[in-house]
């Protein structure tokens, strides 16, 4: 029976934290520390985003300066997690040998996230391990897990809802609304649980620490003996600790979003969301700037930042830069458990898509609110659509209609004045008063022969539903929506029901681009 160490570091900031994950995991890819299992805390409270992600994207940093939230980067990729002094961590430091195998897969993912399960069995709590990197209780999340890599060793780490302050959680985080079609729920409070919602107490800290010991030990037929730091692992901590702690760190991955200039995509996978940033000079076709964020786990952690620097500087050419991107995951050089190439190429390919509307004078601010189902943008002009889709949420809250398919034409509202501008152009309107509703629509026009439509929704109910509208088999232009919308109030489920109660805003401007370039293409 091999013996690990037991590491039990007390409550950490943020940066002294991730600055032991980097010491750790490093020396021993050099073989010069022994294998550990780590227990961690931290203290102040902190939000950490995935090694991928930006903070801008992710954070509500006003709200965390204000209560005393510290933000920082994991070494790890995955998503953005709020940690306060509730929550314990526990990490598993060691060589990839002990698991025979050459790459970190699903499978590790599995057998390390077993002993947890069988720690909580302590308790009487029936848990199980969902793909990719989640420890479940009744479908609701109880700990995510994520690792990285160095030379011959891997880190691969998971949190404990201990106890669970969800109103603080949903303040400081902006969060991913991509991924709630994946879990099918819509309220973050139906998707996770924590320790003290399951048993109706918090156990001690210690009884908690020995349940995961002793399934480690049970788990991978190990014997675990307290220990503390090396000296070496003591003097490369504290010579890292100020880089983590510099906002050349924290704040590394930073899309630039210049006006007129940047074009984002999007695509939901199975194992994460992948987000491309282009910021192109459209005069020389070039790619001036690139940016891959997303919560998905690669290896090794830094490949993304290698693809980064091949794809900048490239011409702007859609073929050349899906070459490159091909090569780079032919190459191996770099692993994404659950993920292939086709899902970075299919961002990519919708990015392009944005970029290739403004050959027809649409400014790139505006192609970046534009998104485009079963077809290329100009074979859906070409297509003359003659029905235009309106959303309920941008009628007034007053209006005695909002909940209705009809309109008062009062021009009160942006909706009234989107319904007399496709009236204008002889096109049929639809108000749009549920999900339900959408698809009973989207069928009706395949069913009826409608050769293309033009609707308006916000960007993240298009890329929630975006196989939705494929799979519907009408072709569409779909533009985004003013206002906060149902996904930031966090009420979807009310929205998908007809039920949401705030007010949105059709963008009028941009319909009139749309409709203008549509008009040019018919007379052409």
């Amino acid at each position: 029976m091999k013996t690990f160490r037991l590491l039990d570091t007390p409550a950490m900031t943020a940066a002294e934290n991730m600055a032991l994950d980097e010491a750790l995991v490093e020396l021993k890819g050099r073989g010069r520390t022994p294998n550990t299992i780590r227990f961690l805390q931290f203290s102040p409270r902190t939000i950490l985003v995935g090694f991928h992600q930006s903070v801008a994207e992710e954070v509500r940093t006003e709200y965390c300066a204000l209560h005393d939230i510290q933000i920082n980067r994991r070494i790890t990729g995955g998503g953005a997690i709020f940690f306060d002094e509730s929550q314990l961590g526990w990490e598993v430091i060691c060589d990839k040998g002990f698991f025979d195998l050459r790459f970190v897969n699903n499978r590790l993912f599995k057998t390390l996230c077993d002993p947890v399960i069988t720690a909580l069995a302590r308790w009487g709590l029936e848990a199980d391990f969902r793909p990719r990197n989640d420890i479940e209780i009744g479908g609701r999340k109880l700990s995510g897990t994520g690792g990285t890599e160095s030379e011959g060793a891997f880190l691969f780490q998971g949190t404990m809802l201990v106890d669970f302050d969800v109103d603080t959680m949903l303040r400081a985080l902006r969060i991913p609304v991509e991924k709630l079609k994946a879990k099918e729920i819509d309220s973050v409070k139906e998707r996770v649980t924590c320790l003290r919602w399951e048993l109706g107490r918090v156990p001690p800290l210690e009884e908690i620490k020995d349940a995961i010991r002793s399934g480690f030990e049970k788990g991978l037929m190990i014997r675990l003996e307290p220990g503390g730091l090396t000296w070496e692992e003591e003097d490369l901590f504290r010579a890292k600790l100020e880089y983590f702690e510099s906002e050349e760190w924290i704040d590394q991955v930073r899309p630039a979003f210049q006006r007129n200039k940047t074009v984002q995509a999007a695509y939901k996978a199975e194992a994460g969301m992948v987000r491309f940033t282009l910021v192109v000079n459209p005069l020389r076709r070039r790619v001036e700037d690139l940016y891959i964020t997303g919560d998905f786990l690669s290896f090794p952690t830094r490949a993304l930042y290698d693809l980064q620097a091949i794809l900048r500087g490239m011409p702007l050419e859609r073929d050349r830069l899906a070459d490159r991107v091909k090569e780079f995951f032919d190459q191996g050089r770099i692993r994404i458990p659950g993920m292939t190439c086709e899902d970075f190429l299919k961002p990519l390919e919708h990015a392009f898509d944005k970029i290739d509307m403004a050959r027809f004078g649409i400014p790139l601010e505006y192609c970046n609110q534009i998104s485009v189902t079963n077809g290329p943008f100009e074979e859906v002009l070409r297509k003359k659509p003659s029905v235009l889709l309106l959303p309920y949420c941008a009628k007034l809250t007053t209006c005695d209609l909002r909940y209705e398919k009809g309109c008062h034409l009062c021009g009160d509202c942006s909706t009234g004045d989107a319904w007399t501008r496709g009236l204008a152009e002889k096109m049929e309107i639809v108000s749009i008063v549920s999900f339900e509703d959408l698809k009973a629509e989207l069928e009706k026009m395949k069913a009826s022969g409608v050769p293309a439509f033009i609707g308006c929704c916000c960007e993240p109910f298009f890329t929630k539903h975006v196989d939705d509208f494929d799979a519907a088999g009408v072709p569409g232009i779909l533009l985004d929506i003013d206002n906060t919308t149902c996904y930031e109030l966090d009420q979807a489920k009310q929205a998908y029901a007809g039920r949401f109660e705030n007010q949105t805003r059709v963008n009028l401007d941009l319909l009139d681009a749309v409709l203008n370039v549509r008009n040019e293409d018919a007379e052409m």
